[in-house]
């Protein structure tokens, strides 16, 4: 395993099983500019490593909701990404959660992407799921 710190944002690299878990820091809000910064190194090391499998653990959201730019940017990489699963670790705030979760379905069904997207309450239930072939 291969850990990246960038920021306030944390990349655990997991080659063999093409996986990418991506932890924010609880300080960071999804409306700073520095948010927008990691999700743009986020989308540049999926395509370096073309990872399949995305594992995202937001931890304590630290409020906000996503603007416009972070939007645009999953837009604009998304559909040029080897991304199969995208998987939600479930956090203290559920309404974050299920709005992430319906942000990234609407653009997978939007774009037509084959990628599925889930809601899971630990890492061992992400990581049973990226396993089914």
């Amino acid at each position: 395993m291969h850990v990246i710190q960038y920021g306030l944002m944390e990349l655990r690299c997991e080659a063999a099983q093409s996986i990418v878990s991506v932890k924010w820091s609880d300080d960071l809000s999804v409306e700073s500019p520095q948010f927008l910064q990691t999700i743009v190194f986020l989308f540049a090391i999926i395509q370096e490593k073309q990872v399949t499998n995305l594992l995202i653990n937001s931890g304590l959201p630290a409020g906000g909701v996503l603007t416009e730019d972070v939007i645009q940017r999953f837009i604009q990489h998304i559909p040029g990404t080897p991304l199969k699963r995208i998987a939600i670790l479930e956090s203290a705030d559920y309404l974050w959660d299920n709005n992430l979760y319906q942000v990234i379905s609407l653009l997978t069904t939007t774009y037509r992407l084959p990628i599925a997207v889930k809601v899971t309450k630990s890492r061992a239930a992400c990581l049973e799921w990226f396993s089914i072939p």
